[in-house]
């Protein structure tokens, strides 16, 4: 997604939400909540301390939040609830970035299902790191980290695309006009990959008629006689293929990012071109499309590069 089109809500999701802390507990604002469980409410952050039963829907205000707790006033009291059991009033509207994973809690460690590129959900709550978002029936619910949420959503280019550099021209300076593998292995690769610029995504691909990220490179560097993998996983983590650090990249490099907040590193793979730009088949704009690396969402979400060829 664009870097001029989109603010990345990390901090600044939090912001958005009105829950940003200041220091370790202090709130820039007081929001409304309500209670979405019939819970206690306690004199203190400890669960030890006194307490009254409260009822599910009560509307209490956020203070404030630290290690799971939000301070809370109501009825003229302060109290103490965790913070599952607040959701705001007024869900937040934000946008997936990249395909990424709803999970059941706070912890990451049981997953409901997955979300997809440019998708809406409605922030209602908080915790650490994660966000707890619903459908906008509110019928789904579930947890997201912070940090694959957008607050606004992409800008659609002319061409009707959502990428990261918004242009399906690569800068004449990058261009290749080397048709065969035979001229060079590097040159042939990028000749490929910019006349795939435009041809659909599919994220059951089918080359060369679609083309998901890691069947795009498998293909472009498959047809200029590199032996790579199927998978963006599988290729990222390929080690038969030098490893290569961001100011390190040469043309013709395969890049890989951290688009899925998941385990490994590389949920995503493109053909880097120079001078700041790649190639590669994105599932946000439905086709293959020229981003750059330089800044934003790519930048931000790079994990390394691999060689594919030396020369």
């Amino acid at each position: 997604m664009s870097g001029r089109t989109v603010r990345v809500l990390r901090a600044a999701l939090l912001v958005a939400l009105a829950v940003m802390i200041a220091g370790t507990s202090a709130l820039a604002d007081s929001i409304a909540v309500k209670l979405n469980a019939t819970t206690k409410i306690y004199q203190s952050a400890d669960t030890s301390a006194r307490s009254v039963k409260a009822p599910k829907n009560l509307k209490v205000t956020l203070k404030a939040y630290a290690n799971g707790w939000g301070k809370i006033s109501y009825r003229g009291h302060i109290g103490y609830v965790k913070l599952k059991y607040l959701d705001r009033v007024n869900p937040v509207k934000a946008y997936v970035a990249e395909n990424a994973y709803v999970y059941k809690d706070a912890s990451g460690s049981k997953k409901l299902g997955a979300a997809a590129a440019g998708s809406t959900v409605y922030v209602v709550g908080v915790d650490g790191s994660y966000v707890r978002v619903i459908n906008k029936s509110g019928t789904k619910k579930g947890y997201m980290k912070a940090s694959t949420l957008f607050g606004a959503k992409a800008k659609q280019d002319d061409d009707g695309s959502a990428g990261d550099a918004a242009a399906d021209a690569v800068p004449q300076s990058l261009r290749s006009t080397t048709s065969s593998a035979a001229g060079s292995k590097i040159e042939f690769t990028i000749y490929l990959a910019q006349n795939l610029l435009g041809a659909p995504y599919a994220s059951n691909a089918n080359p060369p008629k679609n083309f998901d990220c890691a069947k795009f490179c498998y293909y472009c560097y498959g047809m200029a006689q590199a032996s790579i993998k199927g998978s963006s996983y599988a290729q990222g983590y390929d080690d038969s293929f030098q490893k290569i650090a961001y100011d390190d990249l040469k043309r013709g490099d395969m890049v890989c990012f951290d688009t899925v907040s998941d385990d490994d590193l590389c949920d995503h793979t493109g053909i880097y071109l120079g001078g700041g730009y790649f190639i590669h088949a994105s599932s946000a704009a439905k086709k293959v499309i020229l981003s750059s690396l330089a800044s934003g969402y790519y930048k931000r979400t790079f994990s390394w590069g691999r060689r594919i060829f030396e020369n």
